[in-house]
């Protein structure tokens, strides 16, 4: 069976169709093998691989991450600056004024066009120096059994045949066949949509079975919700069900923005626009005025280049650059420099919405002990800084025997942990 994954261009409305590989195959059919024919096939063991079967695994299949795409050299954020229509008419412009003599004005076109491109060389720099900074920060990581030991390393470093530990709250850093579970339930809407903790189980299954159907498998970037497990990884990196998805919308071509559109539009018209002035201006000359024809040309040229707004572009990037700002102060970082204008051109955002419109957080307001007045909780989300109230009065909680106890069942019955 082949996947379809469907994209829709923002402003065209265009549909592009994307195949994905049979599922199947991308799992090795892991769902529907023993345990022991898996640990044949990887040449692995309960007590995991040793280091020089690691070391043989990567060499074959290499780290288990999905390569940065959208990531470019520096150069190439610098030259794309100049690909703006816009801009191939200034050029144009600078080239006719050094050949008319006017030095000074091509001066001025060429310091304008430089000044457009450091801005949003530099916004879009800026921009990628913050993703990776996000990217260094949420560095995943892994627990893994090797050699017997199970131990915690980043979950670039996984291969096939390892055997990782799950608990809640864990990401899931590859896909991976359950071979032990303790109540395992597992979040998978990144993949499938579905928002509910799915249960899972080590059964084998039989036949061909959907992605979201196979409750004996744990797939690359969604979450445990609950429970206990021990699996084998079988595919890491692009071989993933999610590593297949990110190669396939790598496919999608890219089209101009409706900003880049607009501006290509007013470049057009503004040098039909010059070219038309010029040639009647210079009929004019020629067939009423009777100027020189020397002179008549300077004349023309000249006409021709004023017509051109030099300093269009640089106001455009300044503005754009104040929204990428603006942006940035509200925590949404800007990549392209354009996206803030097309950001601006949306009518219609279609989205799921835990975890998009929400934080995905739940936060505790308040707690009841029998027989006394609610306590009310302050603080925030993620933050560890809040405290205890009850009618107006803060309390701390070693205080009071029963929210004390209270508190101590809280936290026997979760794994969390505050890490700095």
């Amino acid at each position: 069976m082949i996947n379809r994954i469907y994209s829709y261009h923002s402003f065209t409305g265009r549909r592009n169709e994307l195949y994905l590989l049979p599922t199947a195959k991308i799992m090795k059919d892991a769902h529907q093998s023993t345990i022991e024919a898996l640990f044949d096939r990887f040449n692995s063991q309960p007590g995991g691989l040793n280091e020089e079967a690691v070391l043989s695994k990567r060499a074959q299949f290499g780290w288990n991450e999905i390569p940065d795409v959208g990531k470019m050299h520096w150069i190439w954020h610098l030259l794309r600056q100049f690909k703006s229509l816009l801009v191939l008419i200034l050029f144009i412009a600078a080239l006719i004024s050094w050949v008319t003599g006017h030095i000074i004005d091509m001066y001025i076109i060429l310091a304008v066009i430089l000044i457009n491109a450091l801005i949003g060389f530099i916004q879009e720099i800026k921009a990628e120096g913050a993703v990776a900074a996000l990217k260094s920060m949420l560095l995943q990581q892994a627990k893994v059994v090797r050699n017997g030991h199970p131990i915690i390393l980043p979950a670039r470093e996984l291969v096939p045949g390892d055997i990782i530990i799950l608990e809640e709250g864990d990401s899931i850093p590859a896909d991976a066949r359950l071979i032990e579970i303790k109540n395992l339930r597992a979040i998978e809407s990144p993949l499938t949509g579905e928002s509910m903790p799915v249960s899972k189980s080590i059964e084998i299954l039989t036949g061909e079975t959907e992605l979201a159907d196979r409750k004996n498998m744990v797939f690359k970037g969604t979450f445990i919700a609950g429970g206990y497990a021990k699996a084998l990884v079988v595919a890491t990196g692009l071989d993933t069900a999610i590593g297949q998805i990110a190669q396939s919308l790598d496919q999608i071509v890219s089209t101009t923005t409706n900003f880049q559109k607009k501006t290509d539009a007013l470049a057009w018209q503004m040098g039909l626009l010059s070219i038309l002035g010029a040639f009647v201006l210079f009929l004019m000359g020629y067939f009423i005025q009777d100027i020189p024809m020397d002179e008549l040309l300077l004349i023309s040229i000249a006409a021709l280049v004023s017509v051109i707004p030099e300093g269009l572009p640089a106001v455009l990037a300044i503005v754009l650059a104040i929204g990428a700002h603006r942006m940035s102060q509200r925590n949404a970082i800007i990549r392209e420099f354009s996206a803030t204008e097309t950001l601006g051109a949306v009518t219609t955002i279609i989205t799921d919405k835990t975890g998009t419109l929400t934080q995905n957080t739940l936060t505790v307001r308040k707690v009841f002990v029998p027989g006394e007045a609610p306590w009310k909780l302050s603080g925030e989300g993620w933050s560890p800084i809040g405290g205890f109230s009850q009618q107006g009065m803060v309390t701390e909680v070693a205080e009071h025997h029963l929210l004390s106890q209270l508190m101590k069942i809280a936290a026997w019955c979760n794994n969390a942990s505050i890490k700095h």
